[in-house]
Parts: structure tokens; C-alpha cells; sequence
């Protein structure tokens, strides 16, 4: 009985530590996340369709993108409101200036709206 408890833990303080293997593998000094919100605001038709359409764009203009996510708000359902719906693309530190021309921004690490 106590070989089973001691295989448990050894091989629950194996897989404890394959996290920090990978968790920064792509955020290196090389990349940063960039934004842009799907519209302005409610009522005002969306920039981009889908999260698939904004990555597109950054491509198509040569900007490497090594991962992307979109981020929801909670908002309010007024024409005045934001959407709440926010892509996400992570990219070549060098490819900000070109990115920022077609409208994103960067994101401050750790937090998921624009600086």
C-alpha cells in the first residue's frame, strides 16, 4: 500500500513541474500582445468578423502573429456602450509599429486592455 502512495506522489511531482516548461515558451523578449476592439462601440458594424479576420489582417500586412485570443467584457446593451469583445495577437516585438498603423495596441503584460 505504501508503493502506490509514493508512485502517486513522485509521478504528481513530475507533471507539477511540465507547466513551467512550456508557460512562457512563446511570451519571450521577442513578443508582445496587441489589441483591437472588434468596434467602438454597440450599433457601429464590427472591424473585423471574427477572431480569424483581425489575425488575417496583421498577416496579410507581413506581421508574424505566434498566437491570438479574443477577450469578453460584461457590457451594457446601449448604442453609446463598448462591445466587450476584444482580439488579441501575439507578435515580433518589431512587426508594433506596423500594427499599431493598422490600429492595434499594445497590452500591458498582464492585464488584457490597451496601455
Amino acid at each position: 500500500m505504501r508503493y502506490p502512495i509514493s508512485i502517486f506522489a513522485f509521478i504528481l511531482f513530475i507533471l507539477s513541474g511540465c507547466g513551467s516548461i512550456f508557460e512562457n515558451e512563446q511570451v519571450s523578449l521577442n513578443y508582445i500582445w496587441v489589441s483591437q476592439v472588434s468596434a467602438p462601440q454597440q450599433c457601429i458594424p464590427p472591424t473585423f468578423a471574427d477572431l480569424e479576420a483581425a489575425v488575417s489582417q496583421l498577416e496579410s500586412n507581413k506581421i508574424t502573429v505566434s498566437d491570438s485570443s479574443t477577450t469578453t467584457h460584461m457590457v451594457c446593451e446601449a448604442c453609446s456602450c463598448p462591445t466587450g469583445i476584444i482580439y488579441n495577437a501575439l507578435i515580433l516585438k518589431e512587426d508594433l509599429t506596423k500594427a499599431e498603423s493598422l490600429g492595434w495596441q499594445r497590452v500591458d503584460e498582464g492585464d488584457d486592455t490597451a496601455e
